[in-house]
């Protein structure tokens, strides 16, 4: 019998159990952003700028449009099924009839309405179908946290990124084009989404029509209004540069800003997996503190990958960039990516400040914080895009995610939640620091990756072993796990 299905009282494992749970998710995430991030490497330089960016806006408005079936029934069916545990199977029913309805609704109307818009409406549609099949994956993903058995839903990550990623290569190389590999992306996403369908099964919460009663999807879309305000609105946030970028079928500008933002999102496999792992310690803590020494952990963890991650961006970028994606790509998106490094800690820290809100009931704060986020997006994206094109866009996320993760971090300290991190992040800043002459030099960049990684690890560890000792045996502990 697997840790998943056994019987076990929701949020009583271990220690040793979660952190066995994080770094299973971290391989699960690294292989599946390895796959994908292979897809996309073979995409840009397959389909060039003008081809990915196509692909990249219809990838992103076919998330703008699934997030409407996404809504908040992700962390609706947390809120009560961390509440009420044997009641997960009628939530989760519950949520994916939602979703299914809203997406047929969703996919409809892009098909039917006669928008005026550059691209393919055949890639459009696909992208759209796969998004919002996906929300069905991210059900299931939920229902397991609040049941505390999560294992599964890792290896059906690297199901479906695998999935994705191996037909979308052979489709690109065989001449399938931007068609053919959002048809791809749709087949990797069906095989995904059974799988998680399958999992659902065996941790005892199938969807089925018999566990689908009024009473609690009433129960789930009142609890979902407030979450799912902040979704939406934080997709139309997330999304709306690379549709103020297509602007006039400039694709191209899409496809350098995308390239930037793919290689900053594919490194949130970290944060992801550290919020994943504490999310059911966060639901069943007792006070607000215990969340707050929670986040504290988290970002002292955190930081040892991302700060050096951003040096690195600043640093050497633009060879980043062409050595991934094209020459091409170096050039045309390294300034974007300066201001993406910035946006990718905002984003991190947003990512589970947000978290913390929503497990701890206080959805009203994330809701308004989104819309405020919002309003302040679409009024400054429109003319940074006009001004500086991508690199225009890059200003624009940052100032978003930075306005976003301070108004979280006052609502997460007015509810008794602030974390104290003292000197926790002050080895990752040494270290930091230290790289950096070696990441100036004129050494090739393969070189001066090794050569400043060393240099990091060496000062950190001495810094954290001086300030903060906790940090360096956490660290120490996932690396022999």
């Amino acid at each position: 019998m697997t840790a998943d299905s056994e019987e076990v009282e929701p949020g009583s494992r271990s220690a040793g159990y979660r952190s066995r749970t994080a770094v299973l998710f971290a391989l699960a995430e690294i292989v599946g952003k390895l796959a994908s991030f292979a897809m996309f490497a073979v995409a840009t330089r397959v389909l060039g700028p003008d081809g990915f960016g196509e692909f990249s806006w219809a990838m992103g408005l076919g998330m703008m449009a699934a997030s409407f079936g996404m809504f908040g029934f992700d962390m609706a069916l947390i809120q009560l099924g961390g509440a009420t545990p044997s009641k997960t199977a009628n939530y989760l029913t519950s949520s994916v009839t939602l979703r299914l309805s809203i997406a047929a609704v969703a996919v409809t109307a892009l098909a039917l309405w006669p928008l005026q818009i550059e691209g393919s409406k055949v890639v459009l549609l696909l992208m759209a179908l796969a998004m919002s099949l996906d929300n069905i994956s991210l059900a299931v993903r939920s229902a397991a946290g609040v049941l505390d058995k999560q294992r599964g839903a890792a290896v059906n990550i690297i199901i479906q990124r695998v999935a994705i990623a191996a037909i979308a290569v052979g489709v690109l190389l065989a001449g399938g084009g931007v068609v053919g590999m959002a048809s791809a992306y749709l087949a990797g996403t069906v095989i995904g989404t059974v799988a998680m369908l399958i999992l659902a099964h065996r941790i005892g919460a199938t969807p089925h029509v018999r566990n689908l009663t009024w009473q609690d999807t009433k129960a789930l879309t009142i609890r979902s209004i407030l979450p799912g305000a902040a979704n939406t609105m934080n997709m139309q946030t997330t999304r709306v540069d690379v549709i103020a970028l297509a602007r006039g079928g400039n694709y191209t500008n899409v496809g350098y800003f995308s390239s930037a933002y793919k290689l900053m999102e594919t490194s949130l496999f970290l944060s992801d997996s550290l919020i994943r792992a504490a999310m059911p310690a966060m639901l069943y803590a007792k006070e607000p503190p215990e969340i707050g020494r929670i986040l504290r952990t988290f970002f002292a963890t955190a930081s040892v990958f991302y700060l050096p991650l951003v040096v690195v961006f600043l640093a050497r970028g633009e060879q980043l960039l062409a050595l991934l994606f094209g020459s091409e790509y170096g050039t045309g998106g390294y300034t974007t990516l300066i201001a993406l490094a910035w946006a990718l800690l905002a984003l991190v820290s947003l990512s589970v400040f947000t978290t913390a809100l929503l497990v701890s009931n206080h959805s009203a704060d994330v809701a308004v914080v989104a819309g405020v986020t919002m309003v302040v997006k679409l009024s400054i994206v429109w003319p940074l895009v006009d001004r500086w094109g991508s690199l225009g866009a890059g200003i624009a996320v940052a100032i978003a995610f930075t306005l976003q993760a301070s108004l979280l971090f006052w609502r997460l300290a007015r509810h008794g939640s602030r974390p104290r991190f003292g000197v926790s992040l002050l080895p990752a800043v040494v270290g930091g620091i230290a790289m950096l002459p070696v990441l100036l030099t004129g050494l090739p960049l393969i070189p001066a990756l090794i050569a400043a990684g060393a240099v990091y690890t060496l000062l950190w560890a001495l810094a954290a072993h001086h300030f903060d000792p906790d940090s360096l045996a956490r660290v120490r502990a996932l690396i022999k796990k």
